[in-house]
């Protein structure tokens, strides 16, 4: 079997698919991992072989607008040249696909896979399938937040499909969806997904995280995830956060990519792990506060550990609506993300059992599910073979 893996622009949405796609090749199948060409060097990272398809799209300034608009509260209206179409909420996503679709085209014409598993959000994928015939799935990364935003998708991804030859064409939740969410994390949706767990994989490291030893106090992971990391200028959302996470009476380890804006001057009881895997590191903590990116808050729940969320981006706010649903974690908003609330929030999760006991049962309900080994078989049934 040839299983073809697209993901668009960013390692957060690839990096949830690799063991899967390494199941695939242990079994002895052919695969490829299909990105962008700013993505191939993280995908030829992780082992996988990797082919550049489309060209690459500046979403930094898009994603910078979306952080701003939510962090001054504005959501009016923005007017519209006369005749102009008015926006969806999958625009962002229709421009990706159209960026990378007829490079797709060529290269499954090319190594004609058998299926193509799919990032839930690289809508190229379905559509290129549809047009030529082949199999497809679609992988979640975690909550399926684009779920509450489906009835859109035949307007977004209208001038594609008609391009396409594909019109009509029957997207989320109706095409197979592979999901390594466990259930009581999960929104609730209109299709029976293929359940399999989350193995978290955050890139190479060393096994043994260079932390100090336990002492008497709790120990907080704080990370601002590779997303929201990645954009440029200091985070004042960040620094309240740190702020916060200083005035517990806890140890702290401040898991960053490096581009994050450090402290001059830490805590003697703080620890900095710069471009740590971070389910190397989680382990070792017994909470996390995150903005609620999904490769955080899935590694996190393999961990067991109660979370607290700041989120930004919608992806996130979906996620923190969730863990707060389940009990196993806290939601601050960016607007109101004070150094108080924020101390709040945090010294709960450390300290309220509760929150604790809730983490641990979406962790079990986590490692219930079908392993990636045991998922290939949902793969072949999918192709035919």
């Amino acid at each position: 079997m040839r299983t073809l893996f697209v993901c668009w622009a960013w390692p957060s949405h690839l990096y949830p698919m690799v063991p899967l796609a390494g199941a695939a090749r242990a079994a002895g199948h052919e695969v490829l991992v299909a990105c962008p060409p700013s993505l191939v060097p993280t995908a030829l990272r992780t082992g996988l072989p990797a082919v550049a398809v489309g060209r690459d799209v500046e979403l930094g300034p898009t994603v910078r607008r979306v952080i701003d608009r939510a962090r001054s509260g504005d959501r009016a209206r923005r007017p519209r040249p006369p005749g102009q179409k008015p926006p969806t909420p999958l625009d962002f996503f229709a421009t990706t696909a159209e960026a990378m679709a007829d490079g797709l085209l060529e290269v499954c014409r090319r190594w004609q896979p058998d299926l193509i598993v799919h990032d839930a959000t690289t809508y190229a994928a379905p559509a290129v399938g549809a047009a030529l015939g082949i199999p497809t799935a679609r992988y979640l990364w975690g909550v399926d937040f684009t779920h509450r935003f489906r009835d859109f998708e035949p307007e977004a991804f209208a001038a594609l499909h008609r391009r396409l030859g594909v019109e009509g064409l029957a997207l989320s939740g109706d095409t197979p969806t592979l999901d390594p969410c466990p259930p009581g994390l999960q929104v609730p949706v209109h299709y029976r997904p293929h359940r399999l767990r989350h193995l978290p994989y955050n890139g190479a490291g060393r096994s043994a995280p260079d932390l100090p030893a336990r002492s008497r106090r709790p120990r907080l992971c704080v990370t601002w995830g590779t997303t929201s990391s990645s954009l440029e200028g200091e985070d004042p959302v960040l620094t309240e956060v740190l702020r916060a996470a200083g005035d517990l009476d806890a140890d702290v380890v401040f898991a960053t990519t490096g581009r994050d804006s450090v402290p001059a001057a830490l805590p003697p009881h703080w620890h900095t792990a710069v471009m740590r895997p971070l389910h190397l590191l989680l382990p070792h903590c017994d909470a996390v506060v995150s903005p609620g990116g999904s490769g955080t808050v899935m590694t996190a729940v393999t961990a067991g550990l109660p979370q607290v969320c700041v989120p930004i981006l919608p992806d996130q706010e979906a996620t923190a609506e969730r863990l707060v649903a389940s009990g196993a974690g806290l939601r601050v908003g960016v607007r109101e993300a004070g150094r108080e609330p924020l101390h709040e929030a945090l010294r709960a999760v450390l300290h309220d059992p509760g929150h604790a006991a809730a983490a641990r049962g979406l962790r079990d309900e986590a490692l219930a599910q079908p392993t990636p080994v045991e998922t290939v078989r949902v793969l072949e049934e999918l192709a035919g073979v």
